[in-house]
């Protein structure tokens, strides 16, 4: 794949640059909103399938890094503490962990001006007619986003939701959901299959809820909801007390 990095005009690199340096502030107000405890360090969720429920449940190896044709590309996906039933959509298992955002670099894709600045940077991308125009889009669209990351030495991504339950119950279009990345060296995604950004990983939540992705999957149905309504509201400080006592919260359908 062709960087297109020498290409880049210097008007559009520095504009890019100042967005990721206007990034910050909000990415440290997220930050402290989704803290253990004031002062300790921030929590994140993710969901995972119920078959590696046991895998979280002792010492472990950590969080997987996706691979997959995701979102943002190649990272480990995750909300903060704050929404804790947001990615509830992609398994019944909810896994807590603490993570140290010092120094991260953070590109704000929830701002809309943030949007139109990495679509300019696609359009300057020399394998872009490949995006387009052959039957690979898919492959090459995701390789794009690792690559702009990697060029700007994004460590994580903030964006808003592009998938939800049926129903809105438990993702908000709202809520903020990251991407982070794992580095092999600066500028240089890692392909390590763990982690390393990610410590203390354990089950916290446990969803009754199921869901099926729907076609096209913009939406996942729910495949019980017993109580015919969303779930109970799932305060933040039933999650973030019951990580620190290692105990799980459950959710009913």
């Amino acid at each position: 794949m062709t960087s297109g990095a020498a290409m880049l005009p210097r008007d559009l690199r520095q504009e890019i640059a100042d967005a990721i340096t206007t990034s910050e502030p909000t990415w440290l107000a997220f930050v402290d909103d989704n803290r253990e405890a004031a002062g300790g360090r921030p929590l994140a969720v993710k969901y995972v399938p119920a078959r590696y429920a046991a895998t979280y449940q002792k010492p472990n190896r950590g969080l997987f890094i996706g691979s997959s044709n995701f979102t943002w590309g190649r990272g480990v996906y995750v909300t903060g503490v704050q929404e804790p039933l947001s990615t509830a959509i992609y398994g019944r298992v909810g896994v807590v962990s603490r993570f140290d955002p010092s120094g991260w670099k953070a590109f704000d894709a929830r701002d809309q001006a943030n949007e139109q600045l990495y679509l300019r940077w696609l359009h300057t991308q020399p394998d872009y007619s490949q995006a387009v125009l052959t039957v690979h889009s898919d492959y090459w669209l995701h390789q794009f986003r690792n690559l702009f990351r990697e060029q700007f030495e994004i460590d994580v991504v903030l964006f808003h939701p592009d998938e939800k339950d049926a129903g809105g119950w438990y993702t908000d279009p709202q809520h903020t959901w990251m991407a982070v990345s794992d580095w092999q060296s600066r500028q240089v995604l890692s392909r390590a299959d763990y982690s390393t950004r990610f410590e203390d990983v354990w089950l916290t939540i446990l969803i009754e809820e199921e869901f099926t992705p729907d076609t096209p999957a913009l939406t996942r149905t729910p495949h019980f909801t017993l109580s015919g309504g969303p779930p109970a509201p799932l305060p933040p400080v039933d999650v973030r007390d019951a990580y620190r006592n290692k105990t799980v919260v459950r959710v009913e359908s």
